[in-house]
């Protein structure tokens, strides 16, 4: 065999400190991004607190972001965060990520899962009820252990950390073999030193990573408490156009300080001490970069929103537009991905109460006249349904023919009971009135 030596360009991604550190900002609503830049505030020794605001900033930013508690429009009742279930939350998302029998798939795949979020059964099982082929249920399964929790619906424990690694921490070989081999025995230092040939320093740095993460996708959430939340933006009526506001009031205005800048250009330091104040550096400018971003990228999703969806913020949920992830990425010209994840746990302040941004978002169902939203639908189902005689209540399959003839809306009869369940609707057997 000839030996040669040859040139490979390839395109890699490479997370920086500082990009990690803005990824991650992106990602918090509002309460979350205060304490983290408070806590960072405290911790390093590159960021300082500007103080010095100009006396009529601060005025302003509050009259525009916080409503006076005395306010009648403010109710406490506006300040409850909408509840959903473990499983509301992950059909709602996967609703917004997938379509026709991949949706089909989708929902069967959380419809197995177990109380750690893991998958219970086997994809082939899941494969064969569906009649489908392994390749595709696993490729559904895959992108379904990407959403919120990440790495729900995996197989393992093992998956379901690893997962989390690979969007915190990126690729990495010695922490997938820590987690696939020996998730069990982090704690012994000189075993793995040995097994993996590697310096303690190095070892220790991925088991604290590994260590970060939720021992199982479920793990903390607490679906039976109610919480009160902090609207993430603030969207005003004003008649003849919408106004919105990022909210930041509470935050921390930052900066970089001068303190430590020459410091890390001193020949003396140790290379600990130059290593410590160089991630410091780093992660600083990365919460800089990463708070001006997260602006920039929710004010452009809300106007898109906002924009689309004007007649659902001031006539209610039956005037919601069809709308997708893919819809508002294609206007951001951002990945979908990362519009769901900026959107995911973000509450608007909105003239119908306090909304989650997710809600503005609906899927899509092709009519003689074109595309129609779900929520239209379900509320055309509603309007049959309270003008039906009582002594004689429709079936699903007399809604279906109804929707079709006059609405040219053309859905499955196991479609409308599905949507009348979800409006809380009993079948016509149970809404049957006698005479």
């Amino acid at each position: 065999m000839k030996q040669s030596l040859s040139l490979k360009l390839t395109n890699k991604l490479v997370l920086t400190l500082s990009l990690k550190q803005q990824l991650a900002l992106l990602l918090l609503p509002k309460i979350e991004l205060e304490q983290t830049i408070k806590t960072e505030l405290e911790e390093n020794p590159f960021l300082e607190e500007l103080t010095n605001i100009e006396e009529e900033y601060e005025p302003k930013l509050l009259d525009l972001a916080t409503p006076s508690f005395e306010d009648e429009d403010w109710t406490l009742d506006k300040r409850l965060a909408y509840k959903p279930t473990f499983l509301d939350s992950l059909d709602l998302q996967i609703s917004l990520e997938f379509e026709g029998k991949d949706l089909q798939i989708a929902k069967e795949i959380i419809g197995n899962l177990d109380e750690k979020g893991l998958l219970s059964i086997s994809v082939e099982e899941i494969a064969q009820k569906l009649n489908e082929s392994f390749e595709k249920v696993e490729k559904i399964r895959q992108k379904i252990t990407k959403l919120e929790p990440t790495g729900v619906a995996s197989k393992s424990i093992e998956e379901a950390v690893y997962t989390q690694y690979l969007e915190l921490f990126g690729e990495d070989e010695l922490a997938k073999k820590l987690i696939y081999e020996d998730i069990y025995k982090l704690n012994d230092i000189d075993y793995l030193k040995s097994k993996y040939n590697v310096d303690e320093e190095t070892l220790k740095d991925k088991i604290c990573n590994i260590k970060s993460l939720k021992p199982y996708p479920t793990y903390g959430l607490d679906v039976d408490e109610t919480k009160y939340i902090e609207p993430d933006i603030f969207i005003y009526d004003l008649g003849d156009r919408f106004e919105i506001k990022i909210n930041e009031s509470g935050i921390p205005k930052i900066q970089l300080t001068n303190r430590y800048k020459r410091l890390i250009s001193k020949k003396e330091l140790s290379e600990d001490t130059r290593k410590f104040l160089e991630e410091k550096l780093q992660k600083a400018i990365g919460i800089i970069k990463g708070i001006q971003q997260r602006r920039e990228n929710l004010e452009k999703i809300v106007n898109v929103l906002v924009e689309k969806q004007k007649d659902f913020l001031r006539k209610g949920k039956e005037y919601l537009k069809p709308l997708t992830l893919k819809d508002v990425a294609t206007e951001v010209e951002l990945h979908e991905s990362t519009v769901s994840r900026i959107v995911s746990n973000k509450y608007a302040y909105t003239p119908l109460g306090t909304i989650p941004l997710k809600a503005f978002f609906a899927t899509k169902l092709q009519t003689n006249q074109g595309e129609i939203s779900t929520e239209k639908v379900k509320h055309l189902i509603q309007q049959i349904i309270e003008k039906e005689n009582k002594q004689k209540p429709l079936s699903d399959e007399a809604i279906s023919k109804i929707l079709r003839k006059d609405f040219g809306i053309k859905i499955a009869r196991r479609t409308v009971a599905k949507y009348r369940e979800e409006l809380n609707i009993p079948d016509s057997r149970k809404r049957r009135v006698a005479k």
